[in-house]
């Protein structure tokens, strides 16, 4: 976790930046809680141990690879840049390039060989002319990560680069196989269950990319601790308890078990905590915000297309954890589990 040791302040622990803004402006800690954060968790500690195994791994004829799979904002960038970041450029002034053990960028939006050259050409800072033949820039490219001392290539979000035809996406596999070849260094793809569908179409890319799945949370004891984590970052002057039996299945449903959403939603409390001057998220202020679950989004569009509301019974998304109704939250008075109309 980012921010340093915990504090214990109200009988809850802060990390230390966030035990400093206590009494800090109210904008101070708008800023700090708008700011992107670590929080570690075990299924992102193994991801990171897989990904330095990789890093480590001497140069071999075919290399080991990876591919890290999660639904769509469940983590997956989030990690691999928190990796890169534990490999930055190092800037050597006596030689010609700085070195770049990890190189990170997106995929291009369409399943494009050209492309895919063209992107990791301007990753790498690189003159080229767009119409240079792909086999000049392959050979550029591989002369260009081979001088920075690249040690791990991460590809970001595959999925969009396997729209189109089959041809077209087998031309980029093959790209990215022979790059791998190539360098005999390690490639890591990232991507949601779309992508890990269209990746078993091939069985050397199948057999060269095993998939390491990032699961959604469940309503269990690393999910409480994840809760308790969240609540350490934010510089709230009275305790939330997030990990509470009021709380945390409530938060489960609302993000749909995705961290990426339990961020946000989070931010979001926290903020609105703040300027109405309550200073901790209870049960109901969230189900106060303008929030709709992201398995519930298209169903809620579609209401809203045809002049309708979508109501949000968050009662009987409760009812399916086998929590049931949860306590009212005596401060706020009664709540609105029944439903809440979009």
């Amino acid at each position: 976790m980012q921010g340093g040791a915990c504090q214990v302040t109200q009988d809850r622990q802060l990390i230390e930046a966030a035990q400093r803004l206590l009494r800090a402006p109210d904008e101070q800690r708008l800023a700090f809680i708008a700011e992107d954060r670590w929080i570690g968790y075990s299924a992102a500690k193994n991801a990171l141990s897989e990904m330095e195994l990789l890093f480590e791994e001497p140069s071999l004829t075919r290399p080991s690879n990876l591919l890290l799979t999660a639904d769509t904002h469940n983590g997956k960038t989030t990690l691999v840049k928190r990796f890169a970041g534990l490999h930055p450029l190092v800037d050597d002034p006596d030689a010609a390039r700085a070195v770049r053990p990890v190189i990170r960028f997106d995929a291009p939006a369409t399943p494009n060989e050209d492309r895919f050259y063209n992107r990791l050409l301007r990753e790498l800072n690189a003159v080229f002319k767009i119409t240079d033949k792909p086999d000049k820039k392959f050979f550029q490219i591989k002369d260009l990560l081979l001088k920075v001392g690249m040690r791990v290539l991460i590809l970001d979000e595959i999925n969009n680069s396997l729209a189109g035809t089959g041809t077209q996406r087998q031309q980029l596999l093959n790209a990215i196989k022979e790059l791998g070849n190539e360098l005999q260094r390690p490639i890591i793809l990232t991507g949601n269950f779309d992508a890990l569908a269209v990746l078993r179409d091939d069985k050397q890319i199948q057999n060269r990319f095993p998939p390491l799945v990032l699961p959604k949370w469940q309503l269990d004891d690393e999910f409480l601790q994840l809760l308790a984590s969240f609540e350490a970052t934010l510089p709230l002057r009275k305790r939330s308890d997030l990990a509470s039996e009021q709380l945390a299945p409530l938060l489960l449903v609302m993000t749909g078990g995705v961290i990426g959403e339990l961020s946000k939603l989070l931010r979001r409390a926290a903020r609105q905590a703040i300027l109405s001057q309550k200073e901790r998220i209870t049960r109901k202020a969230l189900l106060e915000l303008p929030w709709i679950p992201p398995d519930q989004r298209d169903q809620a569009a579609s209401a809203a297309e045809a002049g309708l509301q979508h109501r949000l019974n968050y009662g009987a998304l409760l009812a399916d954890l086998k929590y049931g109704e949860t306590e009212e939250d005596e401060e706020d008075g009664p709540g609105q589990d029944g439903g809440q109309a979009v």
